[in-house]
């Protein structure tokens, strides 16, 4: 249990609950400063929990992308090392190697089961899986092993280049016949979606058929106008990691649940 003060400063009381294993979404610095305190009333009680995180706050920060940058999932793993666990399960993050380097006792929690649920959804006789971008193809591959996936895959890619006055991205898939082909992108995370909804532009350039997305985290809860992922995907599927519910914007301006957003219940 975690009690605010008016000041915004806060403990935590485990009331002679059992903590042995702890389930805890991160969401803000504010609740990963609460799952410390939580750990650490643990550890003054002597109790070594088992701590499963189902998103990592900073994992798409695994490195600094120039030497005046902070490292933030650095500083995130540094923070979890100093309490005493008997292991911390962390569901499908953006680079594992780095993570399994940082924190301590650390378990990486495959997506195999979360995507095998996705899949039972939707039909798969015509359905390739793709990822986004060619560093993206790998963990795919290793993912395919551990679900059995028989069928196609294939690989996206990204190029950028200077243009004179700006830096230009561009993506492009295999030149190869899509006709009537179903296609779902399988990915970690979505942050803003513009690297899904250009993929999808590409395959529909291919008269593909359905085109559906996977993404085990998708971080954007209210998803407002006509340009969102759910507008771009006949299904969109995630998981719970961050948020039990999402919405979009109804033709009148509020709030409604996405028709075609299928959430898997990791937590």
């Amino acid at each position: 249990m975690i009690t605010k003060y008016p000041d915004g400063t806060s403990y935590a009381d485990i009331n002679n609950e059992n903590y042995a294993y702890i389930n805890k979404r991160i969401n803000s610095y504010e609740d990963l400063w609460h799952l410390g305190q939580i750990l650490e009333a643990a550890n003054h009680n002597g109790v070594k929990p088992t701590v499963f995180i189902p998103n990592l706050p900073d994992a798409q920060a695994d490195r600094r992308f120039s030497k005046t940058q902070s490292s933030g999932l650095k500083i995130v793993c540094n923070f979890l090392n100093q309490f005493d666990v008997l292991e911390y399960q962390i569901f499908h993050p953006h680079n594992p190697e780095v993570v399994e380097a940082l924190l301590n006792n650390c378990k990486i929690v495959s997506p195999a089961l979360a995507l095998t649920k996705a899949l039972g959804h939707v039909p798969t006789q015509e359905l390739i899986l793709m990822s986004a971008d060619a560093g993206g193809f790998k963990p795919l591959m290793k993912l395919c092993d551990e679900i059995n996936w028989k069928g196609e895959t294939m690989s996206g890619s990204k190029a950028r280049f200077w243009d004179g006055t700006k830096s230009i991205l561009t993506q492009s898939i295999p030149d190869k016949d899509l006709t009537g082909k179903d296609v779902m992108i399988v990915d970690d995370l979505c942050m803003y979606g513009g690297t899904f909804k250009g993929l999808e532009q590409r395959l529909a350039d291919k008269n593909v058929n359905m085109v559906y997305l996977y993404v085990s985290h998708l971080t954007i809860q209210n998803h407002f106008g006509s340009k969102t992922i759910f507008n771009t995907f006949d299904d969109v599927f995630t998981t719970n990691s961050k948020y039990e519910t999402y919405s979009v914007e109804n033709r009148h301006g509020e709030p409604q649940a996405p028709p075609n957003l299928k959430l898997i219940e990791i937590i």
